[in-house]
């Protein structure tokens, strides 16, 4: 058991550099992600010229070769493949390589032109749902029905603030929808809390956790500000992996372990006072402590209104044979 699912966010932390891509592979890889996730697109089919951000977007595009190479590095390392899909060409682009699927931003939720095309590739699609309206995502996933979709939570303003999360939504996704259910942390990457809250997202049932990876936050390369080194992101995967166990499962069944505990602490029913042969004993008469003896009875009810047929000294445990 091995859940939840690991995906290694790089988002547009490779800065349009090749070097940089195949840097967050081999990164996202020894890290022990399960998946490695970049945002790939062409800056035309985002954003107009006048857009504050449109030439950085211009200096992330990269020839279609460079992200060909890239996902069967990634495969090859054991890791899927995914990538934010924000345009008709650049899907066409991404069909052609490969990818494993596609990640939708929680401001494309009712972009339905956009959601039918991701719909034909009938692939996995994570579908951000920070931010959305109940009846958004309905229409969403009536669009993607077609595809293994995952609901992914988490508000996505970087940092965000504690009070900002509103974790308790995921049981709200749960209760609401038969989708495996994710959470994208945007915890500030510096703060110590960046590891504990998906620790419990974890233990609410969330599916799939999608972090951000950078390769320095010192470099301040783009998207640092919520992501963990490599060396932290390993150590945070190791400690979700070894946490999820403690889950178990919802089935009131005691286990082996927890029947052994029990059986080497459990108190045994004694004689509180002496209780005389022929006498019905009564709950004053009886307490209950620990013994080597293995002759006992722990359940006071079977004990309480039964009749002795001997004489039981104080501090005796109670047996089988000393009573009718």
């Amino acid at each position: 058991m091995n859940r939840p699912f690991i995906i290694a966010e790089i988002a547009q932390g490779y800065e349009g550099s090749e070097k940089l891509v195949e840097l967050y592979v081999k990164a996202a890889s020894s890290a022990r992600a399960d998946a490695i996730k970049f945002q790939i697109f062409y800056a035309d089919e985002l954003a107009l010229p006048d857009y504050k951000y449109y030439q950085l977007f211009k200096r992330l595009e990269l020839p279609l070769y460079i992200w060909k190479n890239a996902v069967r590095e990634s495969h090859e390392r054991g890791l899927q493949f995914y990538s934010d899909i924000f345009g008709r060409d650049s899907l066409k682009e991404l069909e052609k390589i490969q990818v494993d699927g596609y990640k939708v931003h929680t401001t494309d939720i009712d972009n339905t032109p956009l959601l039918k095309e991701v719909a034909k590739t009938e692939k996995k699609v994570f579908l951000s749902t920070g931010g959305c309206q109940i009846e958004e995502i309905n229409v969403a996933l009536d669009v993607l029905k077609g595809c293994d979709v995952t609901l992914m939570y988490g508000f996505q303003a970087e940092p965000t603030e504690m009070a900002d999360n509103n974790l308790k939504r995921i049981e709200t996704l749960k209760k609401t929808y038969d989708k495996r259910i994710g959470f994208q942390d945007h915890t500030s990457g510096d703060s110590d809390l960046s590891f504990h809250l998906s620790f419990i997202a974890t233990g609410m049932g969330v599916d799939v956790i999608e972090k951000h990876l950078t390769l320095s936050r010192v470099l301040q390369i783009e998207d640092y500000i919520s992501a963990l080194t490599p060396e932290e992101f390993r150590k945070w995967v190791a400690l979700i992996r070894k946490s999820y166990h403690s889950l178990g499962n919802n089935e009131w069944e005691i286990t082996k372990k927890e029947l052994q505990y029990r059986k080497k602490v459990r108190r045994a029913v004694c004689a509180a006072s002496g209780i005389n042969k022929g006498e019905i004993i009564r709950e004053s008469d009886v307490t209950l402590k620990r013994t080597n003896n293995q002759n006992v009875i722990y359940e006071l009810s079977k004990v309480i209104g039964k009749k002795t047929n001997k004489f039981i000294k104080k501090n005796s445990v109670i047996e089988k044979k000393d009573i009718l």
